[in-house]
């Protein structure tokens, strides 16, 4: 049963790096557009949140609520706000694992 979970949670955080594709485009379209620094600055915070997502979504740290809960408050804060629904469906199969 905490196999099913732990896959169902790696699919999802891999979901969420790629799904930051989204976002950076739009700021990278921003970008182009407004040639804005904090468009700049955020292209490369989403580009680094999502590459550090997908390299470590087989990790043993996503097994713990604690540290999915500081990802989900760091995609909230930081990234985009539509990132943070596949992380918190990636926080409710860590929840259940334990």
């Amino acid at each position: 049963m905490n196999l099913n979970y732990r896959q169902k949670e790696i699919f999802w955080l891999r979901f969420a790096g790629w799904f930051c594709l989204l976002p950076a485009t739009t700021y990278l379209y921003l970008y182009q557009n407004l040639h804005s620094w904090f468009c700049l600055g955020e292209l490369i915070i989403i580009v680094l949140f999502a590459a550090y997502i997908l390299a470590t979504a087989k990790s043993d740290r996503w097994t713990d609520p604690k540290n999915m809960m500081r990802l989900l408050i760091f995609a909230l804060i930081f990234v985009a706000v539509i990132i943070a629904i596949p992380l918190y469906f990636a926080y409710r199969n860590c929840r259940k694992m334990q």
